[in-house]
């Protein structure tokens, strides 16, 4: 009996968070045992974290909301051991300060967010450098893409990590194939020439002066005719 009262009350909590989702986390129910509650936190802006996606668990006991849930981060994070239960005072570490108004699929999540974004140090966290974290968050989304359970759990996330790459690897090709040609451009406007390109480089401009030559000749003799004509008619 308790079991179906936890159950009716996960599912009542998983539509409200459905109707009023939260941008900075995403919940989840295992259809399969739906005790189990999956999220994805996203992490807070202005934050070692910012950018990244955290993919971990919420077990509800059977005797939900009696009692608390236990709670574990699966992915690579920085502040808290992968798969390793964390220690907060609504967790089943402290059942003495549960409360059975607190809710896995909302004020659970809420609370670890800021938990991971605080410096307490408790039982399942952590200690590394904001370096470390930031290398975490660029990861985190290839990380979860590979765990089996977040591909049962998120396989939309999947698809849109997926198209995410290949816009991503276009984007590359197109930037590589720029450089690429600007080298070249670049290339052929400092190599010197070969020798038959230098001959031909040289009979080329040589035959622009000749031309040149010609063509001053022509002009200086056409002036030469139009003065003797004109002094010709002067003596008539």
């Amino acid at each position: 009996m308790s079991k179906a009262i936890a159950l009716k009350r996960l599912t009542k909590e998983y539509q409200s968070v459905k109707k009023n989702p939260d941008d900075l986390i995403e919940i989840r129910l295992d259809e399969d045992n739906m005790l189990n509650v999956y999220y994805i936190l996203t992490g807070s802006p202005n934050t070692p974290f910012e950018g990244g996606r955290y993919f971990g668990i919420i077990k509800a006991p059977d005797n939900y909301p009696f009692s608390p849930p236990s709670i574990m981060m699966y992915t690579p994070n920085g502040r808290f051991m992968e798969s390793t239960k964390i220690c907060l005072s609504m967790s089943d570490f402290h059942p003495e300060s549960w409360n059975a108004g607190w809710s896995v699929t909302r004020t659970i999540p809420m609370a670890l967010l800021s938990f991971m974004n605080s410096d307490e140090f408790s039982s399942g966290c952590v200690s590394t450098t904001d370096d470390a974290k930031r290398r975490y968050a660029e990861r985190s989304l290839e990380w979860n893409c590979k765990h089996p359970m977040f591909k049962k759990i998120f396989p939309d996330r999947i698809k849109e990590y997926e198209q995410l790459q290949k816009q991503t690897n276009v984007t590359k090709k197109i930037e590589n194939d720029v450089v690429g040609e600007s080298d070249n451009i670049e290339n052929l406007q400092t190599s010197p020439l070969d020798p038959e390109d230098s001959i031909r480089a040289r009979k080329l401009h040589s035959n622009d002066e000749n031309d040149e030559k010609k063509s001053n000749k022509l002009v200086n003799l056409t002036l030469i005719t139009a003065i003797v004509i004109f002094i010709g008619y002067l003596l008539k």
